[in-house]
């Protein structure tokens, strides 16, 4: 959680002018009504389908769906953090960043949490000068002193209390860091024992865990500091920040398994290797390597496992794909793994394979046409079912259009015959659902969004009611009435990283065909119909309890009050 108050986000969204902020990156030109339009910076096309709103201070592509305030795009554009992108623009107007010092939330010093997995690094880098069987096992892997002192390699005694010894002081920071484990009597022991050990760094450079290795057998292998407030392993990538501080412009990054894979790698001369972190790839770590890079590699075994692992990572490159970022798929020999291979064979023998591994589109086509036979009628159209559901996931894009190009070509029909079918299916899709009109509530919640004064206009309190989906018009109704000069960017803000932030931004950009002076007539008269629904459902409770004779004179009033104002 951010430490940034909340008044003074608000503050920084109230006097940012979102159209200035984009048009100093993106050249805008103005069109019919209150909008600006230009070619979507975040994918490619000709036609201007990114959409800004002055009066709502929010931005949308028609394209491929980047929507968002002015913090989202500075997250997007210049590729900060939030607590970065608030900064930028408070400096732009001339403010600093306060922090919540009346905040209920439990205070975590995060810097001082990163010193003291410093500290730890630096013990650990000791204790491996010390210890020649750690210091042998690194050369046996070909390790040079030069890369163990780059990476900060070092090694975790294999006492159990070497690191709460040492650092007795600050045990609350240690359990907080993951650096200790409790026992069942209260006690505690190190988390990290007789391992190589791998500090884990954030894009800046700070260590925010560890990952240790285990030197003889044993199991687990590997092992990785736990999900902490500093680490979060769906997030971080393991040497992204010296691929980063080697290369001032990321051409392509190699995603590999291990922490070794990426040090060999980058001792011979191949510096922008990254590894997971103890799990599959993310859409998250995708995100990320997309602020730095058009060109992602994936490396996996050639086994069975490793085209298991691949396709898993197709499904989640799908849905994040855009146009202008390069994907592919390499698979290694049998037994090989980045490290034995380069070491083997060298850096410009490994990078040949990377040159000639399989794009996103081949192997995306071959994994499925190994599910059917395309030599026969059955088997072509049971390929174009199986790819069409995985392409549903991709992103409006070129990309799209040239995979369902190519679809018809490895399905031997006629490109156009296959675009008919799509948009067939889709006009129909929404000719049945244009049938249907949005619901008074749908509307209700889209109106407010996208005119947030609506809120002071109506000066009774909302009526509690049982509907799916109301809360939330509660809760937008509620965010609306703390601020005279809310607009639609601010009140996106509030919803930022949880579920429903994602509907309010579709609803933001909805052509609802109201005009502008009947506005807040309709949606007065919807929250009129609600009060209504709410009445007559304290009704019909009301009589559910009376048939049981439970009434009581209090409730018996009421009902009479109620059953005469909806008579009205």
């Amino acid at each position: 959680m951010t430490t940034i108050p909340r008044d003074f986000i608000d503050l920084v969204l109230t006097k940012t002018d979102i159209v200035d902020l984009i048009d100093a990156r993106v050249p805008l030109r103005k069109k019919t009504g209150s909008n600006f339009f230009a070619c979507c910076p975040f994918h490619q096309e000709k036609s201007a389908s990114f959409s800004v709103s002055q009066t709502k201070q929010f931005y949308y592509c028609f394209g491929c769906g980047a929507h968002g305030n002015a913090i989202d795009f500075l997250i997007q554009f210049d590729r900060l953090s939030f607590p970065e992108s608030i900064e930028t623009l408070a400096k732009q107007i001339g403010m600093e960043v306060p922090r919540d010092t009346n905040s209920s939330e439990k205070k975590i010093n995060h810097a001082a949490l990163n010193d003291l997995l410093k500290k730890i690094s630096d013990d650990y880098q000791m204790q491996l000068r010390e210890q020649p069987r750690a210091i042998q096992y690194l050369k046996n892997r070909g390790l040079t002193g030069v890369m163990a002192k780059k990476f900060e390699i070092g090694y975790a005694p294999a006492g159990w209390d070497h690191v709460l010894q040492k650092f007795s002081a600050e045990k609350k920071q240690l359990f907080e860091v993951g650096m200790l484990i409790k026992k069942d009597d209260g006690g505690a022991y190190d988390r990290f024992r007789d391992r190589i050990m791998f500090p884990i760094h954030d894009r800046r450079g700070k260590i925010i865990g560890f990952g240790g290795r285990i030197i003889d057998q044993g199991e687990p292998k590997y092992l990785n500091s736990p999900e902490t407030i500093l680490f979060q392993k769906g997030h971080e990538l393991y040497g992204l920040h010296h691929a980063m501080q080697a290369n001032r412009e990321l051409k392509r990054v190699l995603i590999v398994e291990g922490y070794m894979d990426v040090i060999s790698l980058f001792q011979n001369e191949i510096t922008y290797a990254v590894a997971t972190l103890g799990t599959a790839t993310t859409a998250n770590h995708l995100n990320r390597l997309f602020r730095y890079t058009s060109e992602i590699i994936f490396c996996f075994d050639g086994d069975n496992a490793g085209r298991t692992a691949a396709s898993r990572a197709l499904h989640v490159v799908l849905p994040v794909m855009r146009d202008g970022i390069q994907i592919r798929f390499m698979f290694l020999p049998d037994g090989e793994d980045p490290d034995t291979l380069v070491r083997k064979e060298g850096k410009n023998a490994f990078e040949e394979r990377m040159q000639k591994s399989a794009t996103l589109s081949q192997f995306f086509f071959q994994s499925i046409a190994t599910q059917t036979d395309l030599n026969t009628t059955d088997g072509r159209a049971r390929f174009v079912k199986l790819c069409t559901e995985q392409l549903k996931q991709l992103p409006e894009t070129f990309f799209k259009q040239l995979m369902f190009d190519e679809l018809a070509k490895k399905a031997r029909m006629d490109v156009q015959q296959l675009q008919q079918s799509r948009t067939t299916k889709t006009i129909s899709s929404k000719t049945t659902s244009n049938k249907k009109p949005p619901s008074l509530l749908r509307l209700a919640i889209t109106l407010l969004i996208q005119n947030p004064a609506l809120a002071l206009s109506y000066e009774d309190t909302l009526p509690s009611l049982e509907s799916p989906g109301f809360q939330l018009l509660t809760q937008c109704f509620a965010i609306a009435k703390t601020n005279p000069q809310m607009n639609t960017g601010m009140m996106l803000e509030f919803f930022r990283d949880q579920p429903e932030g994602k509907l309010l931004a579709q609803l933001a950009q909805v052509e609802h065909m109201i005009p502008e002076h009947g506005i807040q007539t309709e949606f007065l008269g919807a929250l009129n119909h609600f009060k209504k629904l709410s009445q007559q459902q304290i009704i019909g409770q009301l009589l559910a309890k009376a048939a049981m004779g439970d009434l009581s004179k209090e409730e018996k009033y009421a009902l009479q009050e109620l059953v005469s104002a909806t008579k009205l």
